[in-house]
């Protein structure tokens, strides 16, 4: 490309093109901070997806400015670091609020979750905008380029090291909407691969060639628009089916006690805080009329105690279930020697007897979360010396961390129907549902996912986690049940639609004293082609085909 930057092509967006791709330095930065800013909010809870056009395709229109300077490399990275960095500061700004639990203690910290992970996160689309800048061209072709290279970056964060994959482009759309409906074909990672292509096609518009060359140009934004309105067809004819019931009853429960007052400084005010949310579930358990065979669910880590190692506590809550069965968090321990335990983050299905003969199911979280659940010093070698940095109260269960269980599964109980189970972080993943059952003989009848939200506030944090768990719901056709700790409780159905939420409960407009819901639980959707036989492999088959279309128009 040559170093000069005039537009050629559509009139209206050619100064727009030509006043980005011309800005350098920390103008360049800031206003590429600006667009990753921008593209944020296309996300939970406002789901403004074409505002991510007007970043990525901004972003572009600065990588043709940058890829004309003489050091193009640094400044191709420079842009895409930027555009990162604003992206995830916004999308993530939430992770610091566990630092304000014990502010006194750790608010020093901070710059850990506000620079250091963002920065760090960035570094991988800095990369893959790099490596799309090596095959830049002034044609059409950079969109495909681009979209094909950020596809193998959002690929890498959601692998790389356990992966982060938190707010995947794909993920944008109203999970439950129409083009939500695209990831039961493809999963997250496809519909995401479509989401980049369709935010990128407008900036083929506008390009330096001094050629004339309309019909090139607006052949991106073609197939993008072919693919949304065929997208939006296509997933309003699948939400046109009903949302049946079966015959069974699960009720949500959650407290809504703060993070910071779940865990005292003594071991008398500990018993205190236990006490009080013991009492508060029992109250809720008691003034419930669901029936007698409904499905109690309380959320990650309901009690700050091991309830399966507490006797006193377990018979107490067994004996107000009847014939209900309770599915709740628990951590748990078991005896490793020397007077140490190792620790589980667990889910567990309890009933009248549980008191007497154990848990009537019982599942292990394997996805551990990095740093809050798996100690740095079991992630990198000199681990140990940033230990001391942590927030205490993220390891006050399990000093040396919890032990990852053996994986994917689903969950069975005494005429319980089968269910697959995640517990917060797993969530996330595409691969946990999907490999829980392609272990079992027969699918699962529903999906039950348990998170403590109440580290990240009332703020955008706990409503992005429930928007990418409902992508579960529409990836595998299963119903979904979930319970947060201060965060949103409801039942969704196979097709990701939101079926009832949790609400206050002792006229709290808040909520923070109590919620609850009661609702029948949905019937599954019909096997959906991702879960049956898709995979990832139409993610790979698109992030090929943009290979070859930049190949084939691709001019230097």
């Amino acid at each position: 490309m040559q170093s000069d930057v005039r537009s050629h092509g559509a009139t209206a967006l050619g100064p727009i093109h030509e006043a980005l791709a011309r800005l350098k330095g920390w103008k360049a930065h800031g206003m590429a901070i600006l667009l990753g800013a921008l593209g944020a909010l296309a996300f939970a809870p406002f789901h403004a997806t074409p505002v991510l056009i007007v970043g990525v395709t901004g972003l572009i229109w600065m990588i043709d400015g940058a890829r004309g300077q003489k050091a193009w490399g640094k400044a191709v990275f420079a842009r895409g670091w930027a555009f990162a960095f604003g992206f995830f500061i916004v999308s993530l700004y939430w992770t610091a609020a566990p630092f304000l639990v014990e502010p006194e203690k750790h608010a020093v910290f901070l710059w850990m979750p506000l620079i250091l992970l963002p920065g760090g996160m960035a570094l991988i689309w800095a990369a893959g905008a790099l490596m799309a800048g090596a095959f830049w061209s002034a044609s059409p072709s950079r969109v495909f380029i681009f979209t094909a290279f950020f596809c193998l970056a959002e690929w890498v964060r959601g692998t790389l090291f356990g992966g982060f994959p938190w707010n995947l482009f794909g993920t944008s759309w109203t999970p439950g909407g129409a083009i939500s409906q695209l990831a039961a074909v493809g999963g997250v990672y496809w519909l995401t691969a479509l989401t980049v292509f369709i935010a990128a096609a407008p900036a083929a518009l506008v390009d330096t060639r001094d050629a004339r060359g309309l019909a090139i140009r607006l052949t991106p934004a073609f197939m993008a628009v072919i693919m949304l309105a065929l997208g939006w067809s296509w997933g309003a004819q699948r939400l046109a089916a009903p949302t049946d019931f079966t015959s069974r009853q699960l009720v949500l429960m959650d407290v809504g006690i703060p993070q910071s007052e779940k865990w005292a400084a003594t071991q008398e005010a500990q018993r205190a805080v236990s006490e009080q949310m013991r009492t508060r579930y029992l109250d809720l358990l008691q003034r419930t009329d669901a029936g007698a065979d409904s499905i109690v669910i309380w959320p990650e880590g309901a009690l700050p105690e091991p309830l399966l190692q507490s006797p006193e506590t377990l018979d107490r809550i067994t004996s107000q279930l009847g014939r209900r069965t309770l599915i709740a968090g628990a951590s748990r321990y078991q005896p490793a020697g020397n007077n140490r335990y190792t620790w589980f983050n667990s889910l567990a299905v309890l009933d009248a007897g549980s008191a007497r003969s154990g848990p009537i199911g019982l599942y292990d979280k394997h996805r551990l979360v990095p740093v809050g659940e798996l100690p740095v010093s079991r992630i990198l070698p000199f681990g140990d010396a940033l230990a001391g940095v942590l927030p205490d109260a993220i390891q006050r269960m399990a000093t040396s961390g919890f032990e990852p269980g053996p994986g994917p599964s689903i969950t069975y109980g005494n005429g319980l129907p089968p269910f697959v189970a995640m517990i917060c972080y797993e969530g996330l993943y595409p691969s946990v549902p999907k490999a829980a059952q392609a272990r079992a003989a027969h699918r699962a009848d529903w999906m039950v996912v348990i998170s403590n939200d109440s580290w990240f506030g009332a703020v955008v944090g706990p409503q992005q986690h429930y928007a990418q768990n409902r992508y579960r719901s529409i990836e595998t056709g299963l119903p979904m049940a979930r319970t947060a700790s201060r965060g949103i409780s409801a039942v969704v159905d196979g097709y990701g639609r939101e079926v009832s939420r949790a609400e206050a409960v002792d006229g709290d407009p808040e909520g923070w004293r109590g919620r609850l819901d009661m609702s029948d639980l949905p019937q599954a959707a019909p096997e959906p082609f991702f879960q049956r036989r898709g995979g990832v492999l139409l993610f790979w088959v698109t992030v090929s085909c943009c290979f070859a279309l930049a190949f084939f128009t691709w001019r230097r």
